[in-house]
């Protein structure tokens, strides 16, 4: 990762972790303040998270590789905000842990979520009976920590060693001839870490308390979900970006906007994605630049009604991107370039081309008062569409 000259709060680094061929099989989250600044150890993993998994997401992060996070206790407490896929995540338990039935009975229920649990050697020395059950991989900070015969029986239960802290060519030597499964590769190189992109904490607090109110509900309301989301545009993008992950999309396509993403995640996703950003203080949003987007979106939606040929989501989604650089305080062309939009999407944001585009650049002349008529589209009906939008923006604004 590239490293960035960045004075702002939280920088992340992936640590490559090989196995004993040399195979980069995993990465370790890193995560550290590059200010005096300091935010509780829950937070500053909630905003490591939220950039890793809904930031960075495929093309610069993990690939099929697993994913080793060092975990803060107070996470253990609200498992169903773990990262997914839990197939590929490594949860690195704290080296200081007050051993009891409600940490261990925790820590079971966490593996049976199909999580693995890497546990520090010192953290097992004098608890062998109760951790090494739970304990899929060792953590090993030196050679000598665990005796031959403990090691030994760890092996024969299935757990695999991770060798840290290796400080030289002979620590690494030392290493290898215990047979350890995978290596930090901190000895081949110092992490470089980068700097997420700062974000405000001006957030729609209300619509935020909301959604998470409707997530919770026993009664979920899709539609109800999508009319909030579509008021925070971080969340918006975080969840296009998520649904067409590896992960997500494997079996159901592309979901080109929000309305197809929502089902595709699914409801435990979305929760987890939610309060994982609400933590991180990941959701700002200006109310006045919201309005004009969503006056656009639904004016392109509007427009496109009369044609059969034009989805009308793909309208509405065209017109709220087309403002959504300015709304989330990023570069408009970078943010497009990763987004997962189809070509007809693509070809009406970046050059007005197509149907679509058609439809952007009628609603854009209508608000700079200087429509005329086009087409079958009079001015009045261009009129009567924008007054529409106005009214439908601020009605979903309105339920606030």
């Amino acid at each position: 990762m590239i490293e960035q000259p960045d004075s702002h709060a939280l920088g992340i680094a992936l640590q490559p972790i090989h196995d004993a061929e040399g195979r980069h099989v995993a990465d370790r989250l890193l995560y550290r303040h590059q200010t005096d600044a300091g935010e509780p150890s829950e937070v500053n993993l909630a905003r490591a998270l939220a950039t890793t998994i809904y930031e960075l997401d495929d093309r610069n992060r993990l690939g099929q590789r697993d994913l080793i996070i060092d975990l803060p206790e107070e996470w253990l407490e609200r498992p169903d905000l773990l990262p997914t896929p839990a197939s590929q995540i490594i949860l690195g338990m704290p080296r200081e842990m007050e051993i009891n039935d409600t940490l261990i009975d925790r820590l079971a229920q966490v593996r049976e979520r199909g999580y693995r649990l890497l546990i520090h050697g010192s953290s097992l020395r004098g608890n062998v009976s109760t951790l090494a059950p739970l304990a899929n991989l060792i953590r090993l900070s030196h050679p000598d920590e665990l005796e031959e015969e403990a090691l030994r029986a760890l092996r024969l239960r299935g757990s695999r060693l991770l060798a840290d802290n290796i400080s030289d060519a002979k620590s690494l030597e030392r290493y290898q001839q215990m047979h350890c499964h995978f290596f930090d590769g901190r000895y081949l190189a110092e992490p470089a870490f980068y700097s997420a992109r700062p974000r405000g904490r001006h957030g729609n607090r209300a619509a935020q308390l909301r959604l998470i109110n409707e997530l919770y509900r026993e009664d979920v309301e899709l539609n109800r979900l999508y009319e909030l989301i579509l008021q925070m545009p971080h969340l918006h993008v975080a969840v296009l970006r998520r649904a067409n992950s590896v992960h997500f999309s494997q079996s159901g396509g592309q979901a080109v906007d929000l309305r197809r993403a929502i089902p595709m995640l699914g409801l435990n996703e979305l929760r987890r994605l939610v309060m994982t950003l609400t933590l991180a203080g990941e959701l700002p949003s200006s109310k006045l630049k919201l309005r004009m987007a969503l006056i656009r979106a639904y004016m392109c939606r509007n427009l496109a009604a009369p044609f059969r040929s034009i989805d009308p989501e793909e309208a509405f989604t065209a017109g709220l991107f087309s403002l959504m650089g300015p709304l989330l305080e990023e570069s408009q062309e970078e943010l497009l370039d990763e987004l997962p939009l189809n070509a007809s999407l693509s070809a009406a944001l970046k050059a007005r081309e197509g149907h679509l585009g058609a439809l952007l650049s009628l609603a854009e002349e209508q608000e700079s008062l200087m429509a005329e008529a086009n087409g079958d589209v009079s001015g009045d009906q261009l009129q009567r569409c924008y007054r529409e939008a106005m009214t439908q923006a601020d009605t979903l604004m309105g339920h606030l």
